[in-house]
């Protein structure tokens, strides 16, 4: 079902008013929704159970019902993400069965930094991505761990070739479940005045390019502007993946902050210091 909801936190001082929108459907064709999202503050995920393996949705579910721990937490730290990364990558691995289970994670948890004032935490691992909308334009914030974006990186793909079909297209370099150990691309942004994030699910970026999203969120902003009543900006998005195509399960979660009063004074000490805990892992072309 789609979902919708507004509030306010204070975060080290800090009130923010927080708005989300999260839509998620199985799609024109598959059977089943192996995506799950999580939308509950200061959490926000999506999860894509991968195709190919058992029970896709199980692992899915697993790793949304552990980052939910998070959910409702008064102080969420850098640490504590850390460490449900590695608990939710157990949790996948020690589902039942004869196969490996496994799922891609990407999302945004609002962490508090000692000193620093509030940042939203990226956690990526797969191809699901974040973006953030800036009122103009589209900018992919995390990275693909996938065979397609390496061989992108390696120019033996233009960009324009990557979005055709070809045999590699839906394999991912990384996965929850897949290792003992997991490594997730993490990295940290100041909270500012306002800000939106996009997480999806491939389903979403097979079917639409980035500027065909862009031009559906100007044109929701703009029945928003309008006081025209409609769908949320999230099932705008899965619905116009659904027409295009539909050949994958599809997930949005779109997350928007307002910041109502100042942050603390920063520590440039404990930046420097937390930053190094959570260092920008995000891959270099």
């Amino acid at each position: 079902m789609p979902e919708e909801s507004q509030q306010e936190l204070v975060v080290q001082g800090a009130a923010v008013r927080l708005r989300h929108s999260a839509h998620s459907d199985r799609g024109a064709i598959r059977a089943i929704n192996e995506d799950s999202i999580l939308a509950a503050p200061p959490v926000w995920l999506v999860a894509d159970g991968m195709g190919g393996h058992e029970r896709g949705d199980l692992a899915s579910q697993t790793v949304i019902e552990t980052f939910a721990s998070l959910a409702g937490s008064p102080a969420v730290t850098p640490h504590d993400v850390l460490d449900v990364v590695r608990a939710a990558n157990e949790a996948v691995r020690a589902l039942p069965g004869t196969g490996i289970s496994g799922t891609t994670l990407t999302g945004l948890v609002l962490v508090e930094i000692d000193g620093g004032g509030p940042h939203w935490m990226a956690v990526n691992i797969g191809d699901s991505r974040t973006y953030r909308w800036d009122g103009r334009s589209l900018e992919q914030q995390s990275v693909d761990h996938s065979v397609t974006q390496e061989l992108l990186d390696q120019g033996l793909l233009s960009p324009e070739e990557a979005l055709l079909p070809h045999p590699h297209r839906n394999v991912v370099t990384r996965a929850l479940g897949a290792d003992d150990e997991v490594e997730a691309d993490v990295w940290l942004l100041p909270l500012r005045s306002t800000q939106v994030f996009l997480l999806c699910s491939d389903g979403l970026t097979k079917e639409l390019p980035d500027d065909e999203i862009a031009r559906i969120i100007v044109f929701h902003d703009q029945q928003i502007a309008r006081n025209v009543d409609g769908p949320t900006l999230a099932e705008r998005l899965v619905g116009a993946a659904i027409a295009a195509g539909g050949s994958d399960n599809v997930s949005v979660v779109v997350v928007e902050s307002h910041l109502v009063s100042d942050v603390l004074t920063l520590s440039e000490d404990t930046i420097d210091r937390d930053f190094a805990l959570v260092e920008d892992t995000r891959p270099r072309n």
